[in-house]
């Protein structure tokens, strides 16, 4: 079925379009490994649950809420961490499109910040962080079922009361998929850390992954990500994913 020039994509047959929707998580997933391919003897396995709980307000604002847990499944590591943010929406996209349960990917612009408090265990040492961030998002629809954003964020970071600053980029594309009434929106991102208590662009992650919808209330996301970092003992992680999104 053609829809005009913006949709053109939708024309394609199905085994090609599922081909084009999983090929690039593949090349992000090949991007993080290969990235590191000459460190692979530090690299190990960590699984991250995480819940979110979505408050939506008049007037475009936005309450979230989560805690996570990070934890090492070949090496001694836990990472328990909780916090909260705020955030205001501006200028909804106008393309037509799929509707997000997600208001946040309804706006061109989303601005926030927020508190976290982390609480790691490490190889039996603990060490603990409190961190404020300011961020803003910038997203739009080259076409109607694909999405992309770039998200700036700074941190101000205590960790054992020493403070740092750390800046963040990352670039994500996603892809909304719906086949014989059943709808999920497979994405890929790459994220770059600047720290500035090293001066170094020390850290990289890649992701790929799949949001699963639920009617209004709820988004499952299972993902996987690789974490190359310079300065972090172990260097590089594989990750598995999953996180609970509840809209309210």
């Amino acid at each position: 079925m053609r829809m005009g020039k913006g949709a053109m994509i939708y024309a394609l047959p199905q085994p090609y379009l599922v081909l084009a929707v999983v090929a690039v998580p593949l090349v992000v997933i090949v991007m993080g490994v290969t990235a590191s391919a000459q460190d692979t003897d530090n690299t190990v396995g960590e699984f991250w649950p995480e819940a979110e709980a979505h408050i939506q307000f008049p007037e475009n604002w936005r309450l979230l809420g989560f805690v996570g847990l990070k934890k090492g499944e070949d090496f001694p590591y836990q990472q328990v961490y909780a916090g909260f943010g705020l955030g205001y929406q501006w200028k909804q996209i106008t393309k037509p499109h799929l509707e997000n349960i997600d208001p946040n990917k309804e706006h061109t612009f989303v601005f926030g910040g927020g508190y976290e408090r982390l609480q790691t265990l490490n190889s039996g040492k603990t060490s603990a962080e409190n961190r404020l961030a300011l961020q803003a998002v910038a997203q739009f629809r080259p076409a109607s079922r694909l999405l992309l954003s770039d998200r700036n964020r700074v941190e101000f970071r205590w960790v054992n009361g020493v403070y740092s600053t750390r800046y963040r980029n990352l670039a994500q594309g996603e892809y909304d998929v719906k086949m014989h009434g059943f709808r999920f929106t497979p994405y890929a991102s790459a994220e770059v850390f600047y720290n500035g208590a090293t001066s170094s662009w020390n850290q990289e992650w890649y992701t790929a992954g799949i949001e699963w919808p639920y009617k209004r209330i709820l988004m499952v996301q299972t993902y996987y990500l690789r974490q190359n970092c310079t300065t972090c003992n172990p260097a590089n992680l594989n990750v598995g994913g999953l996180t609970l999104n509840f809209f309210f």
